[in-house]
């Protein structure tokens, strides 16, 4: 019935610890030696999600920054739906440090990941020993120079949840502001998502969304998840999540059991 698999890396695909469990790989092989379509779509960034790409040992077109970005197979830019000017400046007008002091702003602008001049140090004490840091330092006052294709904020949810409400008031409500973890929110277009992008690339290979499944953890995945065929939202899900979702959703296991790859052996092998 089902032709194709949608997927979010982290929180789903991946477990506890990032990485791609051996049941996993074998599993996800397994399903494209039946020839059904595999797709990632992250809120990662190229790069990022390269890295897990590769370590499947798999060749299919890369799906970033929550939908802003599409590289196919090739590492070819294919789709790109980033923040307009006018929102990028009114979101680097906001003194987000004012939200709270120990808050990290983060930014995708085409390949690169950057973060404010000096907080180097803080990014590789909280990341580095989760994913390869390959990032670019930049003064504050240099950032609305770039293209950019998402913010995201680093920080205590209670604190989030307050800058989450003067972005969407300085934005007159034209960005999506989501939480992809507790700790963890993310701006960029209104009209990227997920879904979208995932809808660009079934058409490309001539299947619908109605025979795809979909799987998710975080906020950002709240569209993939209930526009394709079937979705499944992780165990470990956010509540953000959760209470957007119908109530009878279906949820899985947990990330840190194999959730998905167990989900995926039910529904095609």
């Amino acid at each position: 019935m089902y032709k194709a698999v949608v997927t979010d890396l982290d929180g789903t695909l991946l477990n506890d610890e990032h990485k791609v469990s051996e049941f996993t790989k074998e599993t996800v092989r397994k399903i494209i030696d039946k020839g059904i379509k595999f797709y990632i779509a992250t809120g990662r960034n190229y790069g990022l999600a390269k890295v897990v790409k590769d370590e499947l040992g798999i060749n299919i077109p890369l799906i970033s920054s929550n939908g802003a970005r599409i590289n196919d197979e090739d590492g070819k830019v294919i789709y790109e739906d980033g923040l307009g000017r006018k929102e990028i400046d009114a979101i680097l007008s906001i003194d987000y440090k004012s939200f709270g002091k120990d808050i990290h702003l983060n930014i995708f602008s085409g390949d690169d990941w950057i973060i404010t001049k000096g907080t180097l140090e803080e990014v590789i004490k909280r990341d580095g020993e989760t994913f390869p840091l390959d990032m670019i330092e930049v003064p504050e006052n240099e950032l609305g120079k770039r293209e950019i294709l998402k913010f995201f904020y680093i920080g205590k949810h209670e604190n989030l949840i307050e800058l989450e409400k003067e972005i969407l008031k300085k934005t007159d409500n034209n960005v999506s502001v989501v939480f992809v973890s507790d700790d963890c929110m993310e701006v960029f277009s209104k009209t990227a998502n997920k879904a979208n992008a995932a809808k660009f690339l079934l058409k490309r290979d001539g299947i619908n969304s109605e025979e795809t499944v979909s799987f998710g953890d975080g906020e950002n995945d709240y569209e993939l998840l209930t526009t394709m065929g079937k979705g499944h939202a992780m165990g470990n899900a956010i509540y953000r999540l959760k209470n957007l979702l119908p109530k009878d959703f279906e949820i899985i296991g947990k990330n840190s059991d194999d959730g998905e790859a167990k989900k995926l052996i039910e529904l095609f092998l």
